[in-house]
């Protein structure tokens, strides 16, 4: 079946994003983001993701929710899967997530254990030399509306770089508010089934604007990026929307905002 293939098409980006505000030492810093993985809904969906990062070095690893396809019952076998592919990634920072709207919060425990530290809330301090970004994460803005960012960026200062991750892109006003520079998200699966001769999807699943549901987008003074994610959600295809494993490769510029490449 066509779309299945496409499904299990997983690509892998490479983008560069320029800030003049970056800290000096983390020129060059590389963030491995992936979001929707769904890794119990296709089989092959996982072992395409280990192809994927076994061969990508990187600082920081973040998944970005939706380990699961299901909304309910066991998280067993997702989690199970994920621990495979958290055990080939290479971060020195560690990897991070946050929770999607297919994700309980009784599933952060086997989250943990697999190797992932959970940002529910909470911001993790990244450090190079005496400077520090920081990480801020929030639970599922969309199904659940469980954000918190006044908790998620309490020991955050205020003059800090914050790299801010959701599940999905509604946050993002909040977001801009608290001075978040990047923003990375996910949820819209690109549309997952996009026409070819429409640009862009034609069902998002977000109550943010359009222009928030597919790549990188700005608002305000945050760069924005939502993924098309990793696995295909409801019908196990994907059209004209391929998913997707993003490297980005934050670089310290006095040139204006914008991707690289």
């Amino acid at each position: 079946d066509t779309g299945v293939r496409n499904a299990l098409d997983v690509r892998f980006r490479q983008i560069e994003l320029r800030f003049s505000d970056l800290p000096v030492s983390f020129d060059s810093y590389r963030i491995l983001f992936m979001c929707d993985l769904h890794l119990d809904g296709l089989p092959g969906i996982t072992e395409r993701v280990i192809d994927i990062v076994s061969g990508v070095e990187c600082d920081s690893c973040i998944i970005g929710g939706d380990i699961r396809y299901e909304m309910f019952g066991s998280s067993f076998l997702a989690t199970r899967r994920l621990r495979q592919i958290v055990k080939t990634i290479k971060a020195k920072d560690g990897v991070f997530g946050v929770l999607g709207n297919h994700d309980c919060i009784e599933i952060i425990p086997d989250l943990e254990d697999a190797g992932v530290w959970m940002l529910v809330n909470d911001a993790y301090p990244l450090k190079r030399n005496n400077e520090t970004i920081w990480l801020v994460g929030v639970d599922d803005p969309h199904y659940y509306r469980a954000h918190d960012l006044n908790l998620a960026f309490k020991e955050v200062p205020e003059d800090a770089f914050s790299i801010f991750v959701a599940h999905s892109p509604e946050a993002y006003r909040d977001a801009a508010q608290y001075m978040a520079r990047f923003y990375l998200c996910g949820h819209t699966h690109g549309g997952q089934v996009r026409l070819p001769f429409y640009d862009g999807p034609i069902i998002t699943h977000s109550r943010a604007p359009r222009k928030t549901a597919s790549g990188l987008w700005e608002y305000k003074d945050m760069c924005g990026y939502t993924s098309s994610g990793v696995g295909p959600s409801g019908v196990p295809v994907r059209f004209n929307c391929p998913g997707e494993v993003v490297l980005f490769t934050l670089k310290k510029s006095d040139f204006p905002l914008g991707a690289l490449r």
